[in-house]
């Protein structure tokens, strides 16, 4: 699995993450970056993978509320304005996650993560991710073997095991992708999981020669969206800031679809603006930078309304050596 912003790599050997935040509103007072690092047991493992999901056209409700979704399932969406987060997809283990006090929302690998420790978060009162890679293909991961060669359209070029993914699969009859994404959502949903990160949704970026057209992944998008609704979860908008406020085949914008964005870099990439088109939606937008040698810019993500950290390029979970997270207050 790859971050496609800023060449952050979730790493497919070692990963773990971790970032509270908690970031003024639009309007008020930046904050001064607060950086903590903590010892651990060591690196973290795998990194996560990205889902796709649904979504059920009439099911919403205030953030924090619960929702009938398109299967009678309830929606909970993410909570809003300032938000302390954490986000520990690469945690080698669940052993290895821990949560600072007054955490609210935490992001975890969909497959590394037991039912059982999903329950334990959310009553700490915790707002659950489930990280899935929907857009490559990862050798590591226990439905791998599902994935046939055709679907693999490209290597991915730093990491050589990896592939990038015919996305437009998704919409043929008896679509392979469609069922294995659909199982992978699925299995967040078992798990207890509030939410879906779904990762690699640009590979109209990242596959060469126009294989993959800005429209066919915006449909895709959609469609991931779409699915995580019906299955009764709610659905982050992974990168791609450039794409908030264009269209899928149904005729709504990404702003629309999603229930919020967990952007990386865009301090860095000067791409936040996109952003705050969630927020100013009542919606909840999320951002992660990673160079040590440069400040959260917190009067920046005050004016967009961002929660955003500063984390390990790694994302270690909370008790590995590699763990850093610096937040604005």
């Amino acid at each position: 699995m790859r971050n496609t912003c800023s060449g952050v790599l979730a790493l497919s050997f070692v990963l773990s993450a971790c970032g509270q935040s908690v970031s003024p509103s639009a309007g008020s007072p930046a904050a001064s970056p607060v950086s903590a690092t903590t010892p651990a047991l060591g690196l973290p493992g795998q990194n996560a993978a990205s889902a796709e999901s649904g979504y059920a056209e009439s099911g919403y409700a205030e953030p924090g509320h619960t929702t009938p979704g398109q299967n009678a399932s309830a929606i909970k969406l993410p909570p809003t304005g300032k938000v302390s987060w954490d986000w520990q997809i690469g945690a080698a283990t669940e052993r290895h996650i821990k949560v600072a006090a007054g955490t609210s929302l935490i992001g975890l690998d969909g497959f590394t993560v037991s039912a059982a420790k999903v329950a334990e978060l959310k009553g700490q009162g915790l707002y659950t991710v489930c990280y899935i890679d929907a857009g490559s293909y990862e050798p590591y991961r226990p439905d791998s073997a599902r994935y046939p060669d055709y679907l693999k359209i490209q290597q991915d070029p730093d990491w050589p095991d990896e592939a990038f993914l015919d996305i437009t699969d998704v919409f043929r009859p008896g679509s392979v992708l469609a069922d294995i994404l659909t199982e992978r959502m699925k299995m967040c949903k078992a798990k207890g999981f509030d939410a879906l990160e779904p990762d690699n949704l640009q590979n109209d970026e990242n596959v060469s020669g126009g294989r993959i057209t800005t429209q066919q992944q915006l449909d895709f998008n959609g469609w991931i969206a779409d699915q995580a609704h019906g299955l009764g979860l709610a659905v982050f908008q992974k990168n791609g800031p450039d794409k908030v406020l264009l269209r899928d085949r149904t005729g709504r914008m990404m702003v629309e679809k999603f229930d919020g964005i967990l952007n990386e870099a865009c301090q860095q990439y000067r791409e936040c603006g996109p952003l705050a088109e969630y927020t100013r939606r009542g919606k909840l937008a999320l951002n992660v930078e990673y160079r040590r040698n440069k400040a959260l810019d917190c009067g920046l993500m005050a004016q967009h309304g961002i929660n955003a950290l500063k984390k390990d390029r790694y994302l270690a979970g909370g008790t590995a050596r590699a763990y850093l997270r610096e937040t604005c207050n």
